[in-house]
């Protein structure tokens, strides 16, 4: 068996948000060994790690610790412009 794979949904806590974790959800359940993370960027700790990772925009979803390009991330020495 292989290693778990982590799903990080990053929000605020909000509504407009839901649709992002019902989406990583989704992935989840289509896959075996995906486990998913709300990551609640009002918190110290999830801010923190969404900045560490490159997360630009919110919601945003994060596969094994790689944002996904159309959630915020941006691939090394784009500006996102």
């Amino acid at each position: 068996m292989g290693s778990p794979h982590t799903i990080e949904v990053f929000t605020e806590g909000c509504p407009s948000c839901e649709g992002a974790v019902a989406y990583a959800h989704e992935l989840a359940a289509s896959s075996d060994g995906y486990e998913v993370r709300v990551c609640d960027v009002t918190q110290a700790e999830a801010q923190a790690r969404a900045h560490g990772i490159g997360i630009t925009e919110l919601p945003a979803i994060a596969i094994d610790g790689e944002p996904l390009l159309c959630c915020g991330g941006h691939p090394e020495g784009s500006t996102g412009a």
